[in-house]
């Protein structure tokens, strides 16, 4: 009997995740351009949308554990403090 194998052909976000991380680091840099030719190079936004929203949840709620305090206590924080709060 083989050790089991995983498929990474069907894992959508194997193939997105690159592209989230291009597009957040052009985006974040302020490199316009850049984040316009990878969006339209990849073209499937509402994944990455999804994807990058998923990224930015894993980020508030680790930041929150390294806080110290509950993640929906720190989401409540963002809301109510805007995006200034966020970085």
């Amino acid at each position: 009997m083989s050790a089991p194998t995983e498929n990474h052909v069907d894992d959508p976000a194997r193939e997105l995740f690159p592209v989230a991380l291009d597009l957040a680091r052009a985006a974040k840099s302020g490199n316009i351009s850049g984040w316009l030719s990878t969006r339209y190079e990849f073209g499937h936004l509402e994944d990455i949308a999804f994807l990058l929203s998923q990224m930015v949840g894993v980020l508030v709620e680790n930041d929150a554990i390294r806080r110290g305090v509950h993640p929906a206590d720190r989401w409540a924080e963002l809301h109510a403090r805007g995006v200034d709060e966020f970085g």
